[in-house]
């Protein structure tokens, strides 16, 4: 017998709606309990807080640039930091000069440069001080943003760079260049638990990444493929639904599931991201589905068949 069979379950109040009108107005005796909604974003919650033991890699990749891939890799980043009460760090891997740190922060204290030729990092306070951070408190290693001190990303470094970040951060969020064969790229995928794909809807933004799939497979990465996600992001505000059903069956067929992502003038208009205040409610709740997905995603070394 436990003492929960002997007491009715507690109804969570509403937080927002009629309901919250009612339970206010009644000095809290009348209890109406959280709309379908809310029940539904607290379920996705609960997802996103998942117990992740170690770290959690996510790679995102395109084959293509223009499709979104760096914006999302910064709103997925958001929605996780701001569920998880963990670091969470969105990783700038791009050789030349990403874009990520501009979407996150716009004045990032230091890059892979100051990372790497700091032997004393230890703790989080130690590697907070070359990372960029925006208002819910995601971090972002920077890329090199020097024009005039051309550095290009190694293998190497990243990979430095990766196992320092491991000792403090639980979810780690990698921005990758378009060309997959690049050497950084086999680091990437090394250390990544699963990959995103980010397509448009549109012929010339889809096939890159169909050809992304069939590469890594080419390349000996079944097991990482089938545990990807595809992400039909509509970042041009052209939606088409014919196109997104064929894709949806093209994606579905290696393995990966397949999320679509609204547009969202927010996202769509470049600068710092902010998901929680700026995007469309439907924007949010999407993201919100998606990154909840890839929390189901995490699997833990001891249960993994590769």
């Amino acid at each position: 017998m436990r003492i929960s069979d002997l007491v009715a379950p507690r109804k969570i109040p509403p937080g927002s709606g009629w309901r919250r009108v009612v339970h206010t107005g009644t000095c809290h005796v009348v209890n109406p309990g959280q709309s379908r909604a809310e029940r539904h974003h607290r379920e996705l919650c609960e997802r996103i807080r998942r117990h992740i033991r170690r770290q959690y890699v996510i790679a995102l990749v395109a084959g293509k640039g223009g499709v979104g891939k760096t914006t999302l890799t910064a709103a997925i980043g958001a929605v996780f930091r701001g569920v998880r009460p963990e670091n969470v760090v969105a990783v700038d891997a791009v050789p030349g000069f990403g874009t990520l740190a501009g979407r996150i922060d716009e004045n990032p204290p230091g890059d892979y440069a100051a990372v790497l030729d700091d032997t004393d990092v230890q703790g989080y306070a130690d590697i907070r001080e070359h990372l960029g951070q925006n208002a819910v408190g995601l971090d972002v290693l920077a890329g090199n943003r020097n024009s005039d001190q051309a550095r290009p990303l190694t293998a190497a470094m990243f990979a430095g760079a990766l196992s320092r970040l491991r000792r403090t951060h639980n979810v780690i969020l990698v921005d990758t260049a378009d060309d997959l064969e690049h050497p950084v790229m086999e680091s990437v995928l090394r250390a990544a638990d699963t990959l995103v794909f980010v397509s448009g809807l549109t012929p010339d933004s889809s096939v890159p990444v169909t050809r992304s799939v069939d590469l890594l497979c080419a390349l000996g990465h079944h097991e990482l493929v089938s545990r990807s996600m595809v992400v039909l992001n509509d970042s041009r505000d052209r939606y088409d639904r014919g196109a997104r059903r064929y894709l949806t069956e093209r994606f579905s067929q290696c393995g990966a599931t397949v999320e679509f992502m609204p547009y969202d003038p927010h996202l769509a208009a470049g600068g710092i991201i902010d998901v929680a205040h700026q995007s469309t409610g439907a924007a949010r709740l999407r993201l919100t589905e998606i990154t909840a997905a890839l929390a189901d995603r995490y699997i833990p070394d001891a249960d993994r068949t590769a």
